[in-house]
């Protein structure tokens, strides 16, 4: 139970983590793009801040699902749930969305490298905890079947 409490705890702090980066850790760039036309529009590391607010929202609702539910095979959807939002974190500034193109650009100095980081090591912890409760299963099984032997 501590266990599964600390693990949650950490969860919980990842998502923070993953929602403030973009925002209040290591900003986006705050500059809008004025176009031909003379409208302005928010630049690509923008759109990406919000998307990253909302895994980070989506991520710390898993970290407390995860310490409210008492069932194994509960807990092991949601570390896969866990892991899928770590993936979505990772592919949204580097792949799907993007940042800003110059390699100079605070976006690409500061919010990228760090949401990078967070989102390895909340994979890293969805694939882990997957693999624990796998194991507490299929101990708690071998358990079951030694007792009814004897």
């Amino acid at each position: 139970m501590k266990n599964k409490l600390i693990t949650g705890m950490i969860i919980i702090v990842l998502g923070i983590l993953v929602a403030l980066i973009p925002k209040a850790i290591f900003p986006v760039c705050a500059n809008q793009i004025e176009l031909m036309n003379g409208k302005t529009i928010f630049m690509k590391c923008h759109w990406t801040a919000m998307t990253e607010l909302m895994i980070g929202i989506l991520i710390i609702v898993n970290g407390i699902l995860l310490i409210g539910f008492k069932k194994h095979e509960t807990c092991i959807a949601l570390s896969i749930m866990l892991f899928l939002l770590g993936l979505a974190a990772l592919l949204i500034p580097t792949e799907i969305i993007g940042m800003c193109e110059t390699p100079t650009m605070a976006c690409r100095v500061g919010t990228e490298p760090a949401l990078i980081v967070v989102s390895v090591i909340t994979m890293i912890l969805g694939i882990g905890n997957i693999f624990f409760q796998s194991n507490y299963i299929r101990s708690e099984r071998i358990y079951k079947e030694r007792s009814v032997i004897k």
